[in-house]
């Protein structure tokens, strides 16, 4: 039985198709920033919140971030 050239070639540009296809959503998927949670977000904001209400007299109260 012959190989049918063209539709060799055809199922080879299909293929490469389909491969810069995937490559194309993975780079996508590492360049897209991933967003924190809204109760992250809120966490974080009430603890700087509190950390502000404290006032420089109690300042050493409070948690050390670095």
């Amino acid at each position: 039985m012959d190989m049918n050239e063209y539709l060799v070639e055809k199922m080879v540009g299909e293929r490469i198709s389909e491969m810069h296809a995937a490559a194309l959503r993975r780079q996508l998927q590492t360049t897209v920033a991933v967003r924190q949670p809204m109760r992250v977000t809120l966490g974080l904001a009430l603890i700087r919140l509190g950390t502000w209400a404290l006032g420089s007299a109690h300042r050493r109260l409070a948690p050390r971030t670095s």
